[in-house]
């Protein structure tokens, strides 16, 4: 059970949602954020409002999903989706997305979850994100549960265990789960899987067979797909600030700057591909049948190193990475990027020349920087690089 995990890391439970209501009510900047969520509301109004909320899913219903209309209304051309029709009611599953955007990524699964009439999931999130307690309050009343990816390596391994066993158990109670597939988001546009956190995954599973042990997590790749990425401007910058080798460093305020941004920005077309849940059929194949496997080694603190028999997750990364490019639907942003990059016309009938000098004009905005036409080259490739993993993904299927 959800009181089971850490107080200060696992999101609230019903009892504990008219205190949280309560401190966010008071918070100073709550006016600003109901007029987001409502536009026109008074101060007054949206206290009495907040303070009508007594249980997470009447929070959710209310105050998320009227936030997640907010974005699609005024951010966004069309929001569309496919949802698996192999996922079934009753049955928790642990969503594996790429991660574009610090707030939407997970936000915009819950609606579509919704929409096919599914309980909203357990979302997973680092504690970086909390900037102050209003953010700790709306987040953990949202079923968000809390990544420390602070510490040292005992301290660290701790806390994965714990993870590992917060999803398990939500899987288990018929819950359902989303992590990103790596930490921190997609800065080039190159979704690649993380295999300490497919590692971290199996920690609280059988140690005997991997193929039971992933396969109990009823795990769903999940492909988002935005026309125009998130703070591409920013992550540009980021990269960019990084060609000199040198590790980048966060500013103060960087990562409030970024969930704002990413909220804010027009983001044109924007879809969710929900995929079928991989199956026992689908990871036998990542067996090693070498005869003698590495072995276990259970008290490595380092989750990097755990319960991972001859590279089975290395392999199981490659069927996630796999699923979720095919699954990423790429727009003309993407193609026209491809071309651009690539000085050709390949692509040009995935879009019209309409669309071409709108993504242009979009890309002229880096004009002024000394270094313009590297910074060009890397922005041009946060586009393209979904191209290339499309292609480059089995099966391809012509896109």
């Amino acid at each position: 059970m959800i009181e089971d995990f850490p107080e200060d890391l696992r999101p609230y439970t019903d009892r504990e949602i008219p205190g949280a209501m309560q401190r966010i009510a008071a918070h100073k900047y709550f006016p600003q954020v109901a007029s987001v969520i409502f536009p026109g509301i008074s101060p007054e109004e949206a206290v009495r409002k907040i303070l009508t909320v007594k249980t997470v899913i009447q929070f959710q219903m209310e105050w998320m999903y009227a936030f997640n209309q907010q974005v699609i209304q005024n951010t966004m051309e069309k929001f569309t989706y496919h949802f698996s029709p192999r996922i079934k009611q009753g049955t928790g599953y642990t969503f594996v997305s790429n991660h574009r955007d610090i707030i939407l990524d997970s936000s915009l699964l819950q609606m579509v979850l919704v929409f096919n009439h599914m309980p909203t999931s357990m979302i997973t999130y680092g504690d970086n994100l909390l900037v102050n307690r209003l953010a700790e309050d709306i987040a953990r009343s949202n079923k968000m549960f809390k990544v420390v990816r602070r510490g040292n390596k005992r301290e660290l391994f701790k806390n994965s265990h714990i993870l590992s066993e917060f999803i398990r158990t939500c899987v288990r109670e018929g819950d359902s789960c989303w992590i990103a597939q790596r930490n921190g988001r997609t800065k080039d546009g190159l979704d690649k899987t993380s295999q300490a956190l497919v590692k971290m995954m199996a920690m609280s599973g059988s140690r005997k067979d991997p193929v039971e042990n992933y396969a109990s997590l009823h795990i769903v790749p999940v492909s988002i797909s935005y026309e125009y990425e998130p703070c591409d401007f920013l992550k540009a910058g980021e990269l960019l600030a990084g060609l000199d080798g040198l590790p980048y460093t966060k500013e103060e305020g960087e990562d409030l700057n970024s969930m704002l941004t990413g909220v804010t920005q027009w983001k044109g077309n924007v879809h969710i591909h929900v995929g079928d849940p991989l199956t026992q059929d689908d990871l036998e194949p990542l067996r090693d049948h070498d005869p003698d496997p590495a072995p276990l080694r259970h008290h490595d603190p380092d989750p990097a190193h755990h319960n991972d028999p001859a590279g089975f997750s290395a392999r199981l990364c490659t069927l996630l990475d796999s699923r979720i490019n095919t699954g990423y639907k790429c727009f003309p942003s993407n193609y026209i990027a491809h071309d651009l990059l690539h000085g050709t016309s390949a692509n040009s009938e995935r879009y019209s020349p309409q669309d071409k000098d709108a993504f242009i004009r979009r890309l002229d905005k880096l004009a002024g920087s000394h270094v313009q036409e590297k910074a060009r080259e890397i922005y041009l490739r946060i586009y393209a690089n979904p191209v290339q993993n499309l292609r480059d993904s089995a099966p391809f299927a012509g896109r």
